[in-house]
């Protein structure tokens, strides 16, 4: 009884399929008659155009087309997964290491290739593949056709690193060896059919083509909440606006709004410098963030307006001082010899664009996805599609795989032949591929798509083999514990042996330390005293100034040597504000560092409980690039918010009005540790958080300087425009650019933030409030590098012993600072 419902059920599917198809098949022959007779309007190259596109099958091309069969094709590509990747992209990320759809590889670019290879048989030029320092674990790098290149060499240095691919896009005109005219492909594009190059250029005049999808009505209110919900699926929509409110302002205030199709995009590679010229302003916004954003406008749509305004290929109606703008720039450039008489495109419609193009989603919705493998295995007249990465369930990711690797069988040299032999052995266990898959036919006739696409959504078996595919494809490359960056700066820290510094390192010989005393009466323990032992023992290379500001002068300082030309006493009152009265609490204090005479440029805040226990080499307090490098908790987010106090809440809610909700979007807790600082940035934070920090009168003060002064660093000044132009969506882009000391000699303002796995490694922090002896043993058998003691107000006699001993152990010797 099952076997013949089944079989009614096969046969009732099979029966509707074909109906499908043929009112579809009588819908496109509905289409082309329209679109030819608009065509023939426009005269007859637009129909011959057309009718390459319609009939090519892959053959021989003709002769004047030669030319493009060396053209650059361009990949933009990135595998999230990736460990050396995400411990970069936690630094400016929040910690979060987490891979998102935009980052996650399906390896998508394997089978886009292997499309391109097959459906465009005609070219023979490079194919780029711009990258973050990456390569696809199963790309044969020795292709001749294949060029890695990595973002560094095309991005210029402190906009790079970039995690948006708006910012990528400007930049690769600097790819070497480029051709003038090239095609860029984001890694998630699928050719569906033999592609004639008449797609791309027009056969007249071998004008680029753009292609324009979908009318946008903006509505303002339905953007603003895009931008609330900040979901990432949404961005696009609200750049999209963006993008429309400069080309009203620039242009034309009658501008009708069509997205970009999703489709390969031709581009100009002289023009990219025009571009960026002419919207450098504009584009400040796109390079100072390192991430996708709402605000931000979409690049390549700028492009291509750009060029068809400058042409006058469109009518505009803008205001007086950009039609002297667009003047100027066709002056300069026309003047100065550049082709822009031969820069043009021609646009292409929405309802020819939607005849050739396709833009779709993988889902976490099985029949969703089966839907769409029918729809474009059944309508041969879509040459290209996007598969946009809209799922988080394992089932969805080995759907995609099932379709990919049977719809695209492997066809070219591109990949290694390990990948190639594996995948060839799933294939065969794959119940429809020998009959089906491996038919001579490109396009297999209606009865055989029928079967495939049957097998596909009946037989789930054929799933069970893809996850085991995909995990034994896993088992062929190496997967790394911890990024080379990590493993690098582990072996500096622990190999190092107090030994002379690198000639790089030298300026740090003489950096300034600071000391924060705030206690008013002496500890039993005299933990500044142990302090700068650990310093003077542990860091050899250490030559510049110690100074310690003491709020009360009560305090027990009789044991240091004041003779010692590294160490002064700061009094308060000389450094704060005369606007702020009173006593002086720590937080108040810190404030006001860049006001001690003589204070380096970089110097580093120490507590008088912060010990060394091995040699320091810089690199624990600055990077390679000299960047402070900042101590950040990593724990999970409900422990940090369980740790929230009313200081840092509020200390964060000012941060997120100033630079903007969606710019700042999460806490983090400095750990107790020494922490480097510039100099030249307090200033400018004190401006920002001047109003909040007098109102407090001193008396309720609950701003954390430190964190201000941190992420101001890390949210505002760590840009390349910085400070005529400061980072974020907040009140920040309201206000007045900061002025910074004159006599500074840092002309950028970089940070670091030392990764989860070092912190683990090197440091530790103590609280003696119970079981002593065992902490101590703790502390003792710790290979970290620095640690901190909290000590409980309470110590009896027993306990004072044990940390006493400690000490002395520990740092047996008087230093040079003392008596």
């Amino acid at each position: 009884m099952i076997i013949i419902f089944k079989l009614i059920f096969l046969i009732y599917f099979l029966f509707k399929f074909n109906g499908i198809i043929k009112s579809r098949k009588e819908i496109f022959q509905q289409q082309i008659k329209i679109i030819l007779n608009n065509l023939e309007k426009n005269g007859k190259d637009k129909i011959k155009d057309f009718e390459y596109i319609l009939n090519y099958k892959g053959g021989a091309l003709e002769p004047e087309w030669e030319w493009v069969k060396n053209i650059s094709f361009v990949y933009t590509w990135v595998d999230g997964s990736d460990i050396n990747l995400a411990n970069i992209k936690s630094i400016y990320n929040g910690g979060n290491k987490e891979v998102n759809s935009r980052d996650r590889s399906a390896d998508e670019l394997q089978y886009s290739l292997r499309s391109l290879k097959k459906y465009l048989p005609w070219h023979n030029g490079i194919i780029f593949i711009v990258t973050d320092n990456q390569i696809p674990k199963w790309l044969d790098i020795n292709n001749n056709q294949i060029k890695i290149i990595s973002h560094e060499e095309i991005i210029p240095k402190y906009i790079n690193p970039t995690f948006d691919s708006s910012t990528i896009e400007c930049f690769l005109d600097n790819i070497p060896e480029i051709s003038d005219i090239f095609i860029y492909l984001n890694d998630d594009f699928f050719f569906n059919n033999f592609v004639h190059p008449s797609f791309f250029f027009s056969s007249s005049k071998f004008e680029p083509k753009i292609y324009r999808t979908n009318l946008e009505i903006f509505d303002k209110e339905k953007v603003e909440n895009f931008i609330k919900e900040n979901d990432i699926h949404h961005i696009y929509d609200a750049s999209a606006y963006f993008t429309y409110k400069i080309i009203y302002e620039y242009f034309d205030h009658n501008y009708t709004y069509y997205h970009l199709a999703h489709s390969a995009y031709v581009c100009y590679c002289s023009f990219f410098k025009v571009f960026r010229h002419f919207f450098e302003e504009e584009l400040k916004v796109v390079f100072s963030h390192r991430f996708r954003s709402p605000y931000k406008p979409i690049t390549l749509y700028l492009y291509q307006i750009l060029l068809l305004y400058l042409n006058k290929k469109l009518e505009f109606a803008s205001s007086a001082i950009y039609e002297k703008k667009l003047f100027d720039f066709r002056k300069r450039y026309l003047e100065k010899n550049y082709i822009m008489s031969n820069y043009s495109f021609e646009l292409i419609p929405e309802e020819i664009t939607n005849l050739f193009v396709k833009f779709s989603f993988i889902k976490d919705n099985s029949k969703s996805n089966y839907n769409n493998f029918k729809y474009l295995t059944t309508n041969k007249n879509i040459l290209i599609y996007n598969l946009n990465d809209k799922y988080n369930s394992k089932k969805a990711l080995y759907e995609f795989t099932e379709y990919m690797i049977t719809r695209y069988v492997n066809n070219n040299t591109f990949e290694k032949t390990k990948y190639v032999n594996l995948e060839k052995e799933y294939l065969d266990k794959l119940q429809y591929v020998n009959d089906i898959i491996k038919s001579n036919d490109d396009y297999p006739n209606d009865k055989k798509i029928n079967k495939y696409l049957h097998k596909m959504l009946f037989n789930k078996k054929n799933l069970n083999n893809i996850k085991e595919y995909l995990k034994e494809r896993n088992k062929l490359s190496y997967n790394q514990n911890i990024s080379l960056m990590e493993k690098d700066e582990l072996e500096i820290l622990f190999d190092y042996d107090g030994r002379e510094l690198e000639p790089n390192w030298e300026w740090v010989k003489n950096i300034s330390i600071v000391y924060i005393i705030t206690e008013n009466k002496y500890k039993i323990i005299n933990k500044l005293k142990y302090s700068l032992r650990s310093i003077e023992r542990y860091l050899p290379w250490f030559f510049g100034t110690i100074f310690i500001i003491v709020q009360n002068i009560s305090y027990n300082l009789e044991w240091l040597n004041k003779n010692n030309l590294h160490i002064k006493i700061i009094d308060p009152k000389n450094i704060v504000s005369t606007k702020i009265n009173g006593n002086y609490t720590r937080e108040i204090i810190e404030m006001f560092l860049d006001k001690i005479p003589s204070i380096s440029e970089r110097f580093i805040l120490f507590n008088q409980d912060h010990y060394f226990k091995h040699f320091i080499h810089p690199i624990f307090f600055f990077n390679k690039n000299f960047f402070p490098k900042y101590n950040y908790d990593y724990g999970s987010e409900q422990k940090i918010q369980n740790n929230i106090s009313e200081s840092i809440f509020k200390t964060f809610e000012l941060i997120q009005k100033i630079f903007g909700v969606n710019y700042v979007n999460n806490y983090r807790l400095l750990i107790y540790s020494p922490i480097p600082l510039y100099r030249d940035l307090f200033k400018p934070v004190r401006k920002l958080y001047l109003s909040k920090i007098l109102e407090s009168n001193n008396k309720a003060f609950i701003l954390l300087p430190l964190y201000l002064l941190s992420t101001y660093n890390i949210y505002g000044a760590s840009q390349i425009y910085y400070p005529d132009y400061v980072a974020g969506f907040g009140e920040i882009r309201s206000l007045p650019s900061p002025t910074l000391n004159i006599n500074r000699t840092i002309s950028y303002y970089g940070f670091d933030i030392t990764s989860e796995f070092i912190l683990k490694k090197t440091i530790l922090n103590v609280d003696l409030f119970q079981d002593v002896k065992r902490k101590i043993e703790e502390l003792e058998n710790s290979n970290a590098l620095f640690f901190s003691l909290k000590l409980k107000n309470n110590i009896d006699e027993y306990e004072l012993k044990l940390i006493n001993i400690f000490f002395q152990k520990l740092f047996p010797n008087k230093s040079i600072f003392e008596c």
